[in-house]
């Protein structure tokens, strides 16, 4: 499984298109195309997916029944928006006109590396989405809970 960590400052230019950094880059699956999916975020940024990863979702929506009016909204409203792209030779790819009106995007945005997918945030927005520096202390009990193993109890026998 592919995941991205990092944050980075990146400028998109008038005609909406980023750069995608060195360091993403590399974590994408080696292909002739490096093609990316860029969906409107569940909070107030976009979403990036390898192809790969969009595949296992595409292969999720095919199991909701065609009678499960509320999984069949659900697919509707999650792929409204949705963009495929292929990096050009610098590894840029293009946001359309919907996508960044609707993350408020402005020529300085931020990519962050979220696990299994990239997100894109206008830079007032992400700043304004962190916890406080003086409240980080909250976040030692959720990274117990994601990174403590428990541990194997020891069978002297």
């Amino acid at each position: 499984m592919i995941t991205f960590s990092g944050t980075y400052d990146c400028k998109m230019d008038p005609k909406g298109r980023i750069v995608l950094p060195a360091r993403l880059k590399a974590r994408l699956p080696d292909a002739a195309e490096q093609k990316i999916v860029i969906l409107l975020g569940f909070r107030k940024c976009l979403t990036i997916y390898t192809m790969a990863q969009w595949e296992e979702r595409l292969q999720s929506f095919a199991n909701v029944s065609e009678y499960d009016e509320e999984g069949q909204q659900f697919i509707r409203d999650f792929t409204y928006g949705m963009a495929e792209e292929t990096l050009d030779g610098v590894g840029r790819f293009s946001l359309n006109k919907k996508m960044i009106q609707y993350a408020g995007l402005t020529s300085d945005v931020i990519l962050s590396g979220v696990g299994s997918k990239i997100e894109i945030w206008n830079a007032e927005d992400y700043e304004k989405s962190l916890t406080p520096m003086s409240e980080r202390g909250k976040l030692q009990p959720i990274a117990r809970g994601i990174f403590d193993v428990p541990k194997k109890s020891e069978n002297p026998n």
